[in-house]
């Protein structure tokens, strides 16, 4: 039954405009009540494609979704597409194709709603002109008016614009997986070596982390005391955006836990390392 709607959804999509489709519904129950839905219903009915993240007002209120990663980021009100996903992403106003250049003609408030769609990475397609990202814009000439979900929202896509994980990332590290990693300079991982082979909190994060040593409450001071060979493990975590971005209480964005273990750096030295890594006594 679902084949035969899509074949005959198809054959009308070919005889008819989008204001024609009005009436459709997508397979969520969305009703096409514009242009831009009516785009979304059509990717909707396409085997492999789905909403990464979306911004609506449906008979129940404002809805809004968020998904990694975020292709649209906004910059001082003005928004932009990731530099990461420019070959791979086509973006539509009011189902018109624009150049990412002309995003910043457009203003959050004027933003209706507005879809994200993604095509699924394991759908082999045979249209190479669709690229896997759509996004899928309606606007309206009068400003919308403010709503906590739609402020949430645009928030979300602000802090992508500082992090490439808005809603929240964890790392841990050995010993070992830290000396690789402020070999690479991997700044996951929040320290960097010093020529003395202490661990030192990278600049940009000295401000904005909260740091634990030995679940005790510590400074940068206190980081650049530590020599690596006394590290156990190492925990780092960005807290989701709600919990930084915003203006009435200050919460570090970054957590650094650092576990130690003292017995390793005091022991006398049984044989020196030489790696890509580090190099030293052990």
């Amino acid at each position: 039954m679902l084949l035969c709607f899509g074949l005959l959804a198809c054959q009308n999509r070919q005889e008819t405009t989008y204001e024609d489709e009005l009436t459709l519904r997508t397979s969520n129950d969305l009703p096409a009540t514009s242009p831009t839905r009516a785009m979304a219903a059509e990717f909707n009915d396409q085997k492999g494609w789905y909403q990464q993240m979306t911004l609506l007002h449906s008979r129940h209120g404002w809805e809004a979704t968020q998904g990694e990663p975020v292709l649209l980021h906004l910059a001082k009100d003005r928004f932009m597409l990731s530099p990461d996903h420019g070959f791979d992403t086509e973006i539509f106003v009011n189902a018109r194709l624009i150049d990412t250049t002309q995003l910043k003609a457009i203003r959050p408030e004027q933003v209706r709603e507005l879809f994200v769609m993604h095509r699924s990475e394991n759908q082999v397609t045979t249209d190479g002109a669709v690229k896997p990202y759509q996004i899928l814009i309606e606007t309206q000439p009068t400003p919308v008016p403010p709503h906590p979900v739609r402020d949430r929202f645009f928030t979300f896509l602000r802090a992508a614009a500082l992090s490439a994980h808005p809603l929240g990332n964890s790392h841990a590290f050995s010993m070992n997986q830290l000396l690789e990693a402020t070999f690479f300079h991997n700044k996951n991982a929040l320290v960097e070596r010093t020529r003395q082979e202490h661990l030192r909190l990278y600049d940009e994060f000295r401000n904005q982390t909260e740091i634990y040593i030995n679940n005790l409450p510590a400074t940068p001071s206190d980081v650049e005391s530590i020599h690596v060979r006394e590290v156990a493990r190492v925990y780092t975590q960005e807290r989701p955006f709600y919990n930084w971005m915003r203006t009435d209480t200050v919460i570090p964005r970054f957590v650094l836990s650092i576990k130690t273990e003292p017995k390793r750096a005091r022991r006398d030295s049984s044989y020196y390392v030489f790696s890509p890594f580090y190099t030293g006594d052990f």
